[in-house]
């Protein structure tokens, strides 16, 4: 493999994680917010 498409390759993986981060979080917050409305717990 030639150093472009390898350094292309090893880059995609942290994007990707932090992508996944990022819509893990973000339902969390919803669940949160919607757990608050309701005046439940999250748990």
């Amino acid at each position: 493999m030639n150093e472009l498409t390898l350094g292309a390759y090893i880059l995609i993986w942290p994007a990707l994680t932090l992508w996944v981060l990022v819509v893990i979080c973000k339902a969390v917050l919803k669940d949160v917010r919607a757990a608050k409305k309701e005046n439940r717990e999250l748990v």
